[in-house]
């Protein structure tokens, strides 16, 4: 739900600001988090840094969040809240597919009937948003709407 909630604030956000400012902002607010997440954690498991665990970090914070997230809300602010978090319920599925293609994960059977299952919920529930919304209002008309 946390994570819903930041979606939705971050696609609102980013209709009036720049998307990198809403990461950038939503990334500091996360700071006092991620501090005593890491406070408690290096004591636990001792960090031995190498050039290619800080680049690996340097990726995911920069490349990878970042800018992907960058991407995301700037989708969000085009095409809507309800119809981004509608299609980001097919990222596992491309995800499942792009392991098998690029990486030969193996793939159970039912891995591609619940990807067919979710394509369906995902295709249904687009068509009801679309039925289920009100006509625009002509420009200059009151009262109320005519079918």
């Amino acid at each position: 739900l946390v994570c819903a909630a930041g979606y939705t604030e971050g696609g609102r956000l980013a209709r009036v600001m720049p998307g990198w400012q809403v990461i950038g902002w939503a990334l500091i607010l996360c700071l006092p988090l991620a501090v005593a997440g890491s406070a408690v954690a290096v004591p636990l498991e001792p960090v031995h840094l190498t050039a290619h665990g800080v680049l690996g970090l340097v990726w995911v914070a920069a490349g990878s969040t970042f800018f992907g997230l960058f991407v995301w809300y700037k989708g969000m602010a085009g095409i809507g809240v309800p119809r981004a978090s509608q299609l980001q319920l097919a990222q596992p599925l491309l995800t499942l597919a792009w392991s098998f293609l690029l990486l030969g994960e193996e793939v159970s059977a039912a891995a591609p009937l619940a990807a067919v299952a979710v394509l369906v919920c995902i295709a249904a529930t687009q068509r009801t948003g679309r039925r289920g919304r009100a006509a625009p209002r002509p420009a200059g008309e009151t009262g109320p709407l005519r079918s």
